[in-house]
């Protein structure tokens, strides 16, 4: 399966900035310590409420981002704070000169204009299906995130796909119970954020929130009660407040994701990522 439609950042005619200026640095303020039962019915949503049993996507291939809007410098820094989130999680990056696997676009009438390339028969990405499309066009965030993935075995060999509608078959066989036998590969990502929705919102937070939609697989999320485990990916649903950059649990989200080994179930990523915030959080 080969991504098809990072030339999108053309479609909606808006220069790009790549990922070349000095990230700044990464601060985590201090936050109110969350029970065990709060940090995981977060994992839960933030992760979109994957099943249980089956990977979580990740890119396994070094990315190589690309960040459009009508704001040059706007668009450095966003480009700049992404790159320095990802190698936190330890996501290999790319320098510049690559061809993109990951855009974060900006647009005044992304809806439209996305609603025009799904009735023309374009394609975002190749494999990704008309579904899909529809139900990234129906977010309630004024954000479109579309991803492609693709499963392979667990040591990243392609699976056998009989025929081309036929699910593929692994003919890679691993010993042991712990052994994972497939694993699922991010191919492209694409982050559509309307322009009328980040008045107001600075760009560190702007990019905190790209960097989760585009690194990993991720659910809307409702603006918590006073209290209750913040996350970045409130930024839309309650903007006044929304935390001001990635919170704890956002980065151990990432961090388990990337440190996991390959084809670690759901629940074992998400698992881990609410221990690592438990830690910190008694840290």
């Amino acid at each position: 399966m080969k991504a098809a439609g990072l030339a999108l950042a053309a479609v909606l005619a808006l220069p790009a900035a790549a990922q070349e200026a000095e990230p700044p640095p990464i601060v985590v303020e201090g936050e109110k310590r969350q029970t065990e039962e709060a940090l995981t019915d977060l994992a839960r949503d933030l992760a979109g409420n994957p099943r249980a049993d089956r990977p979580l996507a990740r890119f396994e291939k070094p990315l190589c981002l690309m960040v459009a809007a009508e704001n040059a410098e706007l668009g450095r820094e966003i480009a700049a704070r992404i790159i320095d989130n990802a190698k936190a999680a330890k996501v290999r990056v790319r320098g510049s000169g690559c061809s993109p696997n990951a855009l974060v676009t900006f647009s005044d009438d992304a809806h439209s204009q996305l609603r025009e390339i799904r009735k023309s028969g374009r394609r975002l990405f190749a494999g990704l299906s008309a579904r899909e499309l529809d139900e990234a066009l129906d977010a309630r965030d004024p954000v479109y995130v579309f991803q492609t993935s693709t499963t392979t075995a667990a040591s990243g060999q392609a699976l056998l796909r009989p025929q081309p509608d036929v699910a593929p078959v692994n003919k890679v066989f691993a010993m042991g119970r712990l052994s994972r036998l497939t694993r699922e590969d991010m191919l492209a990502a694409l982050v559509v954020i309307d322009n009328g929705a980040v008045a107001g919102l600075g760009p560190l937070q702007i990019a905190d929130y790209a960097s989760l939609r585009l690194l990993a697989p991720t659910g809307e999320v409702d603006a918590r009660e006073a209290g209750g485990p913040r996350t970045i990916m409130t930024l839309f649903a309650d903007p006044d407040s929304a935390p001001a950059a990635m919170t704890r649990f956002d980065r151990a989200y990432l961090a388990a994701l990337y440190r996991m080994p390959p084809g670690s179930f759901s629940k074992e990523v998400l698992r881990a990522a609410v221990l690592d915030a438990e830690a910190k959080d008694e840290g």
